[in-house]
C-alpha cells in the first residue's frame, strides 16, 4: 500500500478500521492520518494505541491524503466538509462510510468531478473480518476504485453493489453484527440460567457462532435445511423452535431490518442544504 488516507471522524467505526489496517503487515501506521473537530484526547489515544498521524488541522491531513474518508456521523456530514471542501480537488477520493449520505450528494458539494464512493464497512474490520459492500459515484475510474477497495479488502471481504442497494446493505452488514451480538448475548444469559458459568458461556457461544458462519459460507444449502438437518421430530431443537415460532422472532429480525433500511433512507434527507462551490 503506498497511498496516504485520511479519516475525518474519530467514532466507532474509525477506530474499528484503523485498528484493522494496522493489524496488517501491508502499510505503515504513517500512512492513516485522523483528524476529529472536538475532542483531542480522543485524538491522542489512537495515535497513543495505534501510532496514526492525527491533527485538529483536517484542511491540514486532506493536503497529504489522497483517499479521503469521512466517518462523522450522518447529521454532522456537511459541518465535517465544510472546513475542507476548498482542499480537496479532483486528484482525491472521497469515500463516505456513513449510513444514508449518497454519491450524488457528496458530487454535488464540489464544482469539479470528484470520484466519490459509498461503502458500508463493519466493526468487525477490528479482526480483520469485516464486510464492505460499496457502490461506485459517477466518477470514478478503474484505478481510484482499485486503490479504495484495497484498504477495505485489508480488513475483510468486499462487494461491489448498485447504488440503490445501499441502504439495504447497512441494515444487514452495517448493523447485522449488533444484531448477532445480541443474540449472543441472549445466548450467553440462557447459559448462565441454565448453569454454566459466564466465562465457559462465552467461548461456547462464541465458537458455535463461527461455526454456523464458516458452515454457511462453505456451501450453498440454505439456512433453512441446515437448521432442518439438526432438528428431529419431538427433539431438543425442535422444543426450542417451538418457543422461537411462537414468539414471531423470524418476523421481528425482518422487520428490524426493515426498519433499519428505512432509516438509513431518513438519515439522507436530515440534511438539504450544502456547503462546497455549487451550494453557496
Amino acid at each position: 500500500m503506498e497511498k496516504q488516507l485520511t479519516v475525518l471522524g474519530a467514532g466507532s467505526m474509525a477506530e474499528a478500521l484503523i485498528a484493522g489496517w494496522t493489524n496488517t503487515n501491508d502499510l505503515a501506521p504513517e500512512q492513516i492520518m485522523v483528524s476529529n473537530r472536538q475532542n483531542d484526547a480522543r485524538l491522542e489515544q489512537l495515535e497513543k494505541d495505534y501510532g496514526v498521524r492525527t491533527s485538529r488541522s483536517a484542511r491540514e491531513l486532506c493536503g497529504h491524503g489522497e483517499i479521503i474518508i469521512l466517518a462523522c456521523k450522518p447529521k454532522d456530514w456537511l459541518s465535517a466538509l465544510e472546513p475542507v471542501v476548498d482542499s480537496i480537488g479532483p486528484q482525491h477520493t472521497l469515500v463516505s462510510v456513513m449510513a444514508g449520505i449518497t454519491t450524488e450528494q457528496m458530487e454535488n458539494q464540489f464544482s469539479f468531478r470528484i470520484p466519490v464512493i459509498r461503502a458500508i464497512p463493519n466493526t468487525s474490520a477490528v479482526v480483520n473480518e469485516a464486510m464492505t459492500p460499496f457502490a461506485s459515484g459517477r466518477y470514478i475510474d478503474e484505478p481510484a476504485k482499485k486503490a479504495v477497495t484495497d484498504w477495505f479488502k485489508l480488513v475483510g471481504q468486499t462487494e461491489e453493489v448498485e447504488e440503490y442497494l445501499m441502504d439495504a446493505m447497512t441494515a444487514i452488514t452495517g448493523t447485522g453484527p449488533a444484531y448477532i451480538y445480541y443474540l449472543m448475548e441472549s445466548m450467553e444469559l440462557a447459559a448462565e440460567k441454565v448453569g454454566i458459568d459466564r466465562d465457559t458461556a462465552r467461548k461456547l457461544v462464541a465458537q458455535t457462532l463461527l461455526g454456523a458462519g464458516i458452515r454457511v459460507q462453505s456451501n450453498e444449502t440454505p439456512p433453512r435445511i441446515l437448521y432442518e438437518q439438526i432438528m428431529s421430530p419431538q427433539g431438543t431443537t425442535e422444543a426450542g423452535f417451538t418457543v422461537l415460532h411462537e414468539a414471531d422472532v423470524q418476523q421481528t429480525m425482518i422487520k428490524c431490518i426493515e426498519r433499519a433500511s428505512e432509516r438509513s433512507k431518513e438519515l439522507g434527507g436530515i440534511v438539504s442544504s450544502g456547503v462546497g462551490p455549487n451550494n453557496k
